[in-house]
């Protein structure tokens, strides 16, 4: 297909006012590729046109077009030119919305991860060191992720950097060498549920505590303290899962006093995704004797590569990590040193801003869309927190939904099997349609859902 594209020069003017040139001409050609105005297998223009066009050097041209190449938005034909690779024409109408799965859109991702696997191939030296056992990671892992970890703003120079296979192997260790079967472990009432599989396998007893909008509800924790013999308390206060709610900060200050106080330990989970001016520094770094702290890259940048870390208390470093050896020997360090390179990487932080600016863009129709027919929402992060009206049944909404082809998940989902949720709502998570025009179809989904809702609101189950 030729070139029909024709660049706008005021608008890449604006792009090169904050970036230098060969960015601004790759982000301008990106946006062409995003908004389909250039299209799957599209030619772009030849290198020395675009450059007289924009008042620019052929070399600028060249360095943009080499960048996109790199992020797997076009690809160079020898002797023919450069054509778009990334195909963003693909019909949406049957696709399933998903909604439910909190994962992060592809946006630039599988392309970082392809070249810090060539880079990993081109090193036979290193791709030995990982092919042998290693019960903890490498030293330079170690190295690598404690100054990841500081450059954050978690100082963790005396601690081990604990890597699991996702955050689910974290919870599953710190329950299994903390406890004893029948030991109680408290969580907020509405919690993510493979914390309760962790519990069930485990043979432990779970209890869960209300949330109120400054997070966990203290009388009720001091009060469950006062007549039972806490083991530890599962919380996730930077985004609580399916709330939204983040913690305030004399509400950690207070769980922190009474875990002293009744001897309980605190599993800190920072998995979910915030956005960069949401996040705070974890608990732990107040408390590393009293907090297991338990991250991963999988809300951040991918949830299939599986890289979690933790942080433990330093008596409890080494009964940790013997317990994740017994799980699976060790864990797999190929996926450690892929996710290295790929911080390493100059395109890491680029995506991370991507992924924001995408983030608030979905944040922002779907708050749009609710209000439209007077409906509010709890936003934070990929989550969406939805209380429904009481004539409303969520089960009814969530079956509503199905049947546009959007998945959501009900609030129930997220109770103890044990307790009885009493809580009516949705929530919808933003990162599961890969592209923008996926995300919008998604959303006109949704706004006939809600009128139908409207048009029907003498339903009641």
């Amino acid at each position: 297909m030729d070139t029909i594209w024709h660049s706008s020069k005021d608008q890449f003017l604006r792009l090169a006012a904050s970036q230098p040139k060969y960015m601004a001409l790759a982000e301008l050609i990106e946006q062409a590729i995003e908004h389909k105005q250039l299209a799957y297998d599209q030619r772009l223009p030849a290198q020395r046109v675009l450059a007289d066009l924009l008042h620019i050097t052929h070399g600028t041209v060249t360095r943009a077009y080499d960048l996109l190449e790199q992020r797997g938005y076009v690809r160079a034909k020898l002797g023919a030119g450069t054509y778009v690779s990334k195909n963003n024409s693909l019909h949406h109408d049957m696709q399933i919305s998903d909604l439910a799965a909190s994962v992060q859109p592809l946006m630039g991702q599988e392309s970082i991860i392809a070249r810090a696997m060539q880079s990993l191939s081109q090193s036979q030296t290193e791709l030995g060191e990982l092919l042998t056992y290693k019960l903890n990671g490498l030293p330079r892992h170690q190295k690598f992720y404690r100054d990841w970890l500081l450059q954050r703003g978690v100082a963790c120079e005396q601690h081990e950097v604990i890597f699991t296979q996702g955050a689910q192997q974290g919870i599953y260790s710190c329950l299994s060498a903390l406890c004893e079967p029948g030991d109680l472990i408290l969580h907020e009432s509405l919690t993510y549920p493979g914390f309760f599989r962790a519990c069930k396998s485990l043979k432990l007893q779970s209890q869960g505590v209300p949330v109120n909008s400054q997070g966990i509800d203290l009388d009720k924790l001091e009060s469950i303290c006062q007549s039972n013999m806490v083991k530890a308390i599962y919380i996730t206060p930077n985004c609580q899962n399916p709330t939204n709610v983040q913690y305030s900060d004399e509400t950690l200050q207070a769980i922190l006093a009474l875990s002293r106080k009744y001897h309980f330990f605190i599993l800190e989970d920072d998995v979910n995704y915030c956005l960069s001016e949401n996040w705070r520094l974890p608990l732990w770094q107040q408390a590393p004797d009293r907090v297991f702290y338990l991250a991963s890259f999988s809300k951040y940048f991918s949830g299939g590569l599986r890289t979690g870390y933790m942080l433990a208390p330093l008596l409890w470093q080494q009964q940790i990590i013997a317990t994740v050896h017994a799980q699976c020997w060790s864990v797999s360090m190929t996926n450690f040193e892929l996710m290295m390179r790929a911080l390493q990487s100059k395109e890491y932080q680029y995506v991370q801003v991507k992924l924001e600016d995408e983030i608030r863009y979905r944040q922002a129709a779907l708050e749009k869309t609710l209000n439209r027919y007077g409906f509010e929402a709890v936003f934070f992060g990929l989550n969406v927190c939805w209380y429904l009206p009481a004539h409303l049944n969520m089960h009814y909404v969530a079956a509503q939904f199905k049947a546009q082809l959007v998945e959501v998940r009900t609030l129930d989902v997220f109770a103890s099997p044990n307790e009885v949720c009493e809580i009516n709502g949705i929530r919808f998570t933003l990162g599961g349609p890969t592209t923008r025009a996926a995300f919008d179809v998604a959303i006109t989904r949704i706004d006939t859902v809600l009128k139908e809702l409207l048009i029907r609101n003498d339903v009641v189950i």
